[in-house]
């Protein structure tokens, strides 16, 4: 039985919004046109193929080609010091911190956002804004000043300064009102609304309400369960489930219904990668975004729906496979001392951080409801816990090309 633990009160909802902002939002989406280079969209990094990410433990933005793991095959761009998280249900009203580092977060003042708080007005989704970040970013999406677009245009976008992000973002919405194609598009999502009165605010909300609509996904053997199927779950899910939500301590963070409690914890997994600017080669975590180092190596805890098709996993993409992951909550501090690197794409093997003082370090941010050795059966309980996540997967989420658009406005490839 299952009733006397904390479970969440209710199975998830779908998620709706309007038809026609959807539909501008499905095709800025897959849109390479709005990157400086016009080489990547944002399902370059976010790819229905590889569960709404893209299947590299760290992505690879402006300059590599191809589809998922493909993007880091031969010569590529440096890889960026992030994974790219899955997509599923990230548009639920319940969630509000978005990014590893929370620097997306709806809080009684508003949407504080890395461009300060509520930049964009009309914009009130976390999801929308987070569709506003890589864009200015020169790594994943802008490009390098001097650089030429695929088609042979210089990149204007990368000629604007780094500290003016409304002139980038105008500079996008010039470009998307230049493509006839689109027009229809904006009219519909917009009617009424000039074409001199477009704002990004539009392009945020509609690639936020594509997002929130299409990888809402709410028929998991989980919810059906929550919603009283009593056959949905087998013998070893609900075991699994037994264990998830007591003796092994997983849901007290990952808690509710998205299996998230939306807060930051350090969980002493092994750092790769270039790092971010400010503590290369190193990731800070949520000190990045709070400036307080109380918060180092904290990172926003991920909800799971669908976590089983997304792989690799953690903030850095330093675990493989679910069962890893599960082996490293029972025994962090083995993982940490004794990660093998091996599996790793070649080029991020050397990077892998770990020297004695670095280790100590993750260990001693350790969120304290993480046990250092197995204490709550998760070794034991391996191959239920195992399959108690398998259980958040929604079957319609496991193929998801009928998702993936023939062509975009633009008429660039689509990703």
């Amino acid at each position: 039985q299952l009733a006397a633990l904390p479970l969440p009160p209710t199975a998830l909802e779908p998620v709706t919004a309007d038809a026609a902002l959807v539909a501008l939002g499905e095709a800025l989406f897959f849109d390479p046109l709005l990157s400086g280079n016009k080489d990547v969209a944002c399902a370059s990094c976010h790819h229905p193929a590889f569960g709404t990410s893209d299947g590299l433990s760290l992505s690879l933005g402006v300059g590599a080609v191809g589809r998922g793991p493909a993007r880091g095959d031969g010569d590529h761009p440096p890889f960026i010091a992030r994974h790219a998280t899955s997509l599923f249900n990230l548009g639920d009203p319940m969630v509000a911190t978005l990014f590893w580092d929370g620097r997306i977060a709806l809080g009684p003042d508003g949407l504080s956002t890395p461009a300060g708080l509520d930049p964009v007005p009309g914009v009130t989704t976390p999801l929308a804004a987070q569709a506003l970040f890589p864009l200015l970013d020169r790594a994943e999406m802008r490009g390098q000043p001097g650089d030429l677009a695929v088609d042979g245009s210089p990149n204007e976008l990368a000629a604007l300064p780094d500290d003016d992000p409304q002139a980038i973002w105008a500079g996008i919405m010039a470009r998307l009102q230049a493509v006839p194609a689109y027009e229809p598009l904006l009219i519909a999502a917009a009617p009424g609304l000039a074409q001199d009165d477009r704002r990004i605010d539009l392009v945020a909300n509609a690639i936020g309400a594509y997002q929130a609509v299409t990888y809402s996904f709410t028929d998991t053997p989980w919810d059906r369960w929550l919603r009283g199927d009593a056959s949905a779950l087998g013998d070893d899910s609900k075991l699994g489930a037994r264990l998830f939500f007591g003796a092994a301590g997983c849901g007290e963070c990952h808690s509710g219904a998205l299996l998230s409690d939306e807060e930051f914890h350090g969980t002493a997994v092994p750092q790769l990668g270039p790092g971010t600017p400010d503590a290369a080669p190193f990731d800070f975590g949520r000190e990045h975004t709070s400036g307080d180092p109380a918060h180092r190596f904290q990172f926003r805890t991920p909800p799971l729906r669908n976590v089983a098709l997304s792989p690799p996993y953690m903030h850095d993409g330093s675990l493989p496979d679910l069962q890893t992951v599960v082996r490293h909550y029972g025994e962090p501090r083995a993982t940490v001392q004794d990660y093998d690197p091996s599996w790793l794409h070649p080029d991020l093997v050397d990077t892998v951080q770990l020297d004695p003082e670095h280790v100590a370090a993750l260990l001693a941010a350790l969120d304290p409801a993480i046990p250092l050795d197995d204490e709550g059966g998760l070794l034991v309980g391996l191959s239920n816990l195992r399959a108690f996540l398998l259980a958040l997967t929604d079957p319609a989420a496991v193929d998801l090309a009928a998702t993936v658009p023939a062509s975009v406005p633009s008429g660039l490839p689509v990703p």
